[in-house]
């Protein structure tokens, strides 16, 4: 029944979009769909519109299933907004700030976060420094809202499109948490990755894994 409310709760979103965007020139505020196929058993849909005279702004929906039964999924409808606070696009750097809002329909969690990136592109390499403040609250939890920073350093080849990239991020109350990754991608479509998280410990984990994505 849960599940059942949660998609209606998207569709009724994604019905009532729009109607709010009638109001202005089609081109100021497109409706988005996204539809991508994961796995044989995994598909997902995103749709999101930008909100009436303000075009710095956008919300959406994620909907999320895997096989027969979407409740697989631990929160298979999320409900986010994005509002553009500054950007800057130059032939090598690229600079933008966002405010982001999400909750889960499923688990309730909600998340407000300050996401900062610059994108440098050098001769051989593209260079990603990104910053992110987040505030978040778990539904189910009796703690208070907790803080939590991340910053991340990721350099990439457009040639071969290999990238590494180091990640620490620390949650008030706990540790701080390494990792290292790298990827490659192979056609567009497929994605080999491989990470290790907290090196140098004793508590360091590693992960190998493959992503297919098929869009229509």
């Amino acid at each position: 029944m849960k599940t059942r409310t949660h998609f209606a709760a998207a569709i009724l979103a994604c019905l009532l979009w729009p109607s709010l965007s009638m109001t202005a020139d089609a081109g100021d505020r497109l409706l988005i769909w996204e539809f991508s196929k994961q796995s044989d058993t995994s598909y997902s849909a995103r749709v999101s519109s930008s909100l009436p005279h303000v075009p710095e702004a956008s919300v959406g929906a994620d909907v999320r299933m895997r096989g027969p039964d979407p409740a697989v999924f631990g929160d298979p409808v999320s409900l986010w907004a994005d509002l553009r606070l500054a950007e800057q696009s130059k032939p090598r750097v690229k600079r933008a700030t966002h405010l982001k809002a999400r909750i889960d329909g499923r688990s309730g969690k909600r998340s407000v976060s300050l996401d900062n990136s610059v994108t440098r592109r050098l001769q051989m390499l593209d260079t990603e420094l990104r910053q992110n403040v987040s505030v978040f609250k778990e539904a189910a939890s009796n703690h208070n809202a907790r803080l939590r920073t991340s910053q991340s350093v990721k350099l990439s080849s457009p040639a071969t499109r290999p990238a590494i990239t180091a990640r620490a991020s620390r949650t008030d109350g706990e540790s701080w948490q390494t990792s290292i990754a790298l990827e490659q991608e192979l056609r567009e479509s497929i994605r080999l990755a491989a990470s290790v998280e907290n090196p140098g410990t004793r508590n360091r984990a590693g992960r190998v894994s493959a992503r297919y994505r098929y869009s229509w």
